[in-house]
């Protein structure tokens, strides 16, 4: 008997060793099921959606355990081995610009169409931040107008919600190959997630609030935070409700968008409708440069 004839023997042993026939259908035991319950209920279906995919074993390629054991096991792995996996991580998850084998493995979903197929599916259009494109339409000089506003005792531009400063907004970032803190902006914060995009919905945050807030309501959040203060609570109610009229400016009724083109690098401009929450509705025109809608403007809005 030749080598290859023993190897194959030795999987179609195994093969039968684990797998069986269960009303015509293939099925596959698991080996940590088998070992506490050795009955009928140790066996499951031999297709990857109870069992994970192994390369290696050219028997069947899955893994000998169910996926119900492996998540357990990984979890017991976890806890008794808590350096390895932080390491693990560290070099896997952690770093948010890409490692190279996260740049790889980007890659390979590139060039299979991995992230083509996936934005193109009907209930990731229809989430609410893609089809309502929830960005603040409100100018340079308003968002000034807005920072002013909550300004803290010593004169410095601060969270609205939490009262640290601007200087203070720090966040970490990979930049060649290094972590370094930099400082950036206080964010444009939606007081009211579901209401509008322009002055009167607007607040200045820092990283740490604009995160935590995310779409909670705003009441019910903001109390249950140990840095409620009732004084900031009170001016960003006047903000919302009146002060914030001050400021506010007079808009067309469109909005135009630059967004980066599928097939390549470059970018084009599109002229949309807005409600009157200034959320975009209707794509109206589109051009390459945004003096290009100058044009579909004036025959739109001519009286503008």
């Amino acid at each position: 008997m030749t080598k290859l004839q023993t190897i194959e023997k030795k999987h179609k042993e195994k093969y039968e060793r684990e797998h069986k026939l269960i009303n015509g259908v293939d099925h596959k035991i698991c080996n940590k099921h088998h070992i506490h319950f050795p009955d009928e209920d140790s066996w499951f279906l031999a297709t990857e959606e109870y069992f994970y995919h192994n390369d290696k074993n050219k028997t069947d390629y899955l893994y000998p355990y169910c996926k119900k054991c492996g998540i357990i096991s990984s979890g017991i792995r976890n806890k008794e081995n808590p350096e390895s996996r932080k390491d693990y991580n560290a070099k896997y998850y952690l770093n948010p610009w890409r490692p190279e084998i996260s740049r790889k493995s980007a890659k390979k979903k590139r060039e299979r169409g991995y992230y083509k197929e996936y934005y193109s599916r009907p209930e990731v259009k229809e989430r609410k931040y893609g089809s309502k494109h929830r960005d603040h339409d409100i100018t340079e000089a308003e968002w000034i107008h807005c920072k002013d506003y909550f300004k803290d005792n010593d004169g410095d531009w601060c969270c609205a919600y939490c009262g640290k400063k601007a200087q203070n907004n720090i966040i970490k970032r990979y930049i060649d190959g290094g972590e370094k803190l930099i400082t950036i902006d206080l964010h444009k914060e939606h007081n009211d997630d579901e209401g509008a995009n322009d002055l009167r919905n607007c607040l200045p945050a820092c990283q740490s609030c604009n995160s935590n807030k995310w779409t909670f309501d705003f009441e019910d959040w903001y109390r249950q935070q140990e840095f409620f203060n009732q004084d900031r609570y009170d001016k960003i109610i006047k903000w919302t409700t009146e002060d914030y009229k001050l400021y506010i400016e007079n808009k067309p009724p469109y909005r135009v968008r630059k967004k980066r083109n599928e097939d390549n690098n470059k970018f084009h401009h599109e002229l949309w409708s807005v409600d009157e929450m200034r959320n975009m509705v209707e794509i109206l025109a589109t051009g390459v440069k945004k003096k290009d809608l100058d044009i579909h403007i004036k025959e739109l809005f001519p009286t503008l």
